[in-house]
């Protein structure tokens, strides 16, 4: 139960993060006000948070199944 809820954490938190590095892709080819951010760097800075969160979520299943197997 725990696994299958930190894997739907981490996609969620991943899909999110890809969203937003899109957006700031899509800021910088434009080159003005996307959806109401002036700088494109700025959609960056908030999706590394949502990244490293999807990754340690799939860490830490990857390292909870690997107890489990040994026990």
């Amino acid at each position: 139960m725990i696994i299958k809820l930190l894997k739907i954490k981490g996609l969620i938190a991943g899909i999110i993060g890809a969203l937003l590095m899109l957006g700031g892709v899509i800021g910088f080819f434009v080159g003005c006000e996307f959806l109401g951010v002036r700088n494109f760097y700025n959609w960056f800075f908030i999706a590394n948070s949502f990244l490293i969160i999807g990754i340690l979520c799939f860490l830490i299943t990857i390292v909870y199944k690997e107890d489990k197997k040994e026990t």
